[in-house]
């Protein structure tokens, strides 16, 4: 019978037994229940210290990822080689002396001189204290550590971010973000290929009212620092409302002597409007509609789709749909 189901059976055994009642567990009951506890948790720390003793003196493969540093690197002076975080040290030893280096690896310190560095002989003199460890294997083997002289730059911000109104809201004027742009250092070369930078991809649902969210921008990359992290993006929101408006249709660069009459001669439009401008555009023409007539002239169907447009300032109209969506015309030329 294995130690782990002899310890189940025991336990089992233990928890299954049949209390008595407050009235009549004696003193000695009490004492018996605590002295098994205590054996049982004697027990197994035991076996717990037994297993690692036996079991950590076989030799493991492990993978340990060893954190890449630099040091002694100038103000002036940016980093162009994209170097990797850590590199992955595949090891073969003794449990117990693997322990000790899965917890607390040592670090790799990289100069702005090294140029090409060989890492399996710089992770095989941090560890060439333990001498049953076997370095089988060092991902990335080598890298080049280049350099550049630093410059700072400032570029626009651009927005990512998604934006999702709660039904019958929607935006009254474009996303403003703030501060519309940073200044970045890093290497002359690199900087000389940004024009802007990103914001993190994200989205916002449910707005429902005028706000101010923080939103983290794109994470920098080889060696560009930005001097910030995060900028605000500011939304204007409004509640709308449903409105239509009965707009005649009207002929632009219509020659002298010519004439068109259109069946039929208004389109009805229907548009969305903030609730609190419903009141000040009902005495107001808000769109036009018009028909240009070198589309007359190329059509030979008799039908044309007028075009619509928004012709006063300082409404959020937004226009939905027409009917009918496309009229019939007639076109008179004078002799």
């Amino acid at each position: 019978m294995s130690f782990f189901q002899t310890i189940s059976e025991r336990l089992q055994q233990f928890f299954s037994e049949k209390k008595t009642s407050l009235s009549d567990e004696s003193h000695s009951s009490v004492y018996e229940g605590r002295e098994k506890l205590i054996a049982f948790g004697i027990a197994l720390f035991f076996a717990i210290c037994l297993w690692m003793i036996v079991n950590l003196n076989r030799d493991f493969n492990v993978v340990v990822e060893v954190p890449i540093q630099l040091s002694s690197l100038a103000e002036d002076i940016s980093i162009v080689s994209d170097l990797p975080a850590t590199a992955s040290v595949n090891l073969i030893g003794e449990g117990w002396k693997l322990i000790s280096i899965y917890t607390n690896p040592p670090k790799l310190t990289l100069t702005a001189e090294s140029g090409e560095v060989n890492l399996m002989d710089m992770i095989r003199n941090q560890v060439g204290a333990f001498s049953d460890l076997n370095i089988i294997q060092v991902y990335p083997a080598s890298m080049r550590v280049e350099t550049e002289r630093r410059v700072a730059k400032r570029v626009p911000v651009q927005s990512r971010v998604g934006i999702s109104t709660r039904a019958r809201f929607g935006l009254i004027a474009e996303p403003v973000i703030i501060p519309d742009s940073i200044t970045i250092t890093g290497a002359e070369t690199l900087l000389d290929e940004i024009t802007y930078w990103e914001t993190a991809e994200t989205t916002l649902s449910d707005i429902s009212s005028s706000s101010r969210h923080r939103v983290q921008l794109k994470a920098a990359e080889r060696g560009i620092v930005s001097d910030s992290e995060s900028v605000l993006v500011q939304l204007q929101v409004a509640e709308f409302t449903e409105a239509e408006l009965r707009v005649p249709i009207r002929t632009r660069n219509l020659p002298g002597g010519s004439a068109v009459t259109y069946n039929p001669a208004s389109i009805t439009v229907r548009f969305d409007i903030p609730i609190d401008q419903y009141s000040d555009i009902q005495r107001i023409r808000l769109f036009q509609a018009f028909v240009d007539y070198t589309l007359l002239e190329e059509d030979d169907s008799g039908f044309i789709i007028p075009e619509v447009e928004l012709i006063e300032e300082g409404f959020n109209a937004r226009l939905r749909s027409f009917q009918p969506p496309r009229v019939a015309y007639f076109r008179i030329v004078s002799d």
